[in-house]
């Protein structure tokens, strides 16, 4: 990604927020003047530089929240959003040094950051995904992109550490205009043993024509977090197990009485299969060894529960 250029050192207010495992206005519907309840960007004395609307375009309920990039002076400032506090002066430095944030796959990646955000979502249990709905609406769909970035910080020894996180997607997504579709970006952690605590979720769209001076919208709503204790997922050793066999050599099914929804997701947030209509006793293959996250939804709501390919 080349250079994208800030050079206006902001001041920002701080938001602290005290939910525990949930995202305060996750579905975007309360908004002070131009941005969202709970939710910052790139501001100046109280102006967005980044180009952040109220839209009646939502998945569901009144509101969605629109982020686009802008252009000042000939540089192009991401449209920006984030659950957490904003350092300006040192999120200013980062861009200014031509960070490659679609670089970013592996979780001590995200280590650079940690000074730049505070005040996330605080944990209590261990956050497995994050989950929500979007619609990407670029103008220039060679060159537009955006990202969806947690990072999960532990605190437990009084110091500050990145100890996982996930990046959606990693590849440029098609034009999805007026539509919305699901995505779910599992959490990959550095230590599996390690005690989150805190959450910071932030989503950026750009360009790299750095010569654009108009851009589309990412449309954001109904952002949820899953964590161990609400997964609802079904222990691999479990005669209810919906997966089998469990690890597979590829090919696996459902353990369904009924017609369900499927879609199965890498450990980067990719999807593998999108969602689609599961009958009973149907086969699915996957060709490639790893672990995913299979997601089924019924009439009692959605099911995840993590699949092993040798």
């Amino acid at each position: 990604m080349k250079k994208i250029l800030f050079f206006l050192i902001v001041p920002f207010f701080a938001l602290s927020i005290n939910a525990q495992n949930v995202f305060q206005n996750p579905g975007f519907e309360n908004w002070t003047g131009t941005t969202p309840n709970n939710w910052n960007s790139l501001s100046f004395l109280g102006v967005n530089l980044s180009d952040i609307t109220n839209s009646s375009e939502s998945h569901s309920g009144n509101s969605a929240v629109s982020i686009g990039a802008t252009s000042f002076s000939g540089m192009i400032v991401p449209g920006f959003l984030t659950n957490s506090t904003i350092d300006m002066v040192s999120l200013m430095t980062l861009f200014t040094n031509g960070i490659d944030l679609s670089n970013f796959s592996d979780p001590s990646d995200f280590s650079q950051f940690l000074n730049f955000f505070t005040d996330g979502v605080q944990l209590t249990q261990k956050p497995t995904s994050v989950n929500g709905y979007y619609s990407w609406n670029p103008v220039d769909t060679a060159n537009e992109m955006f990202m969806l970035y947690s990072i999960v910080i532990s605190n437990v020894s009084g110091q500050r550490e990145v100890v996982g996180g996930s990046v959606y997607p990693l590849i440029i997504p098609a034009s999805s205009k007026a539509t919305y579709t699901s995505f779910e970006s599992p959490i990959t952690y550095i230590n599996e043993e390690s005690t989150p605590t805190e959450l910071i979720f932030f989503a950026i769209t750009t360009s790299l024509d750095t010569a654009a001076t108009t851009f589309g919208n990412l449309l954001l709503d109904d952002l949820s977090i899953t964590t161990e204790a609400g997964l609802n997922e079904v222990p691999n050793n479990s005669n209810n197990s919906y997966i089998y066999p469990n690890p597979s050599r590829g090919e696996f099914k459902l353990n369904v009485k009924s017609q369900v929804e499927v879609s199965v997701y890498n450990q980067l947030g990719q999807v593998v299969v999108h969602p689609m209509t599961y009958n009973p006793n149907k086969t699915i293959k996957i060709g490639v060894k790893g672990v995913y996250f299979v997601r089924v939804k019924d009439s009692n709501g959605y099911k995840t529960q993590k699949l092993i390919v040798k």
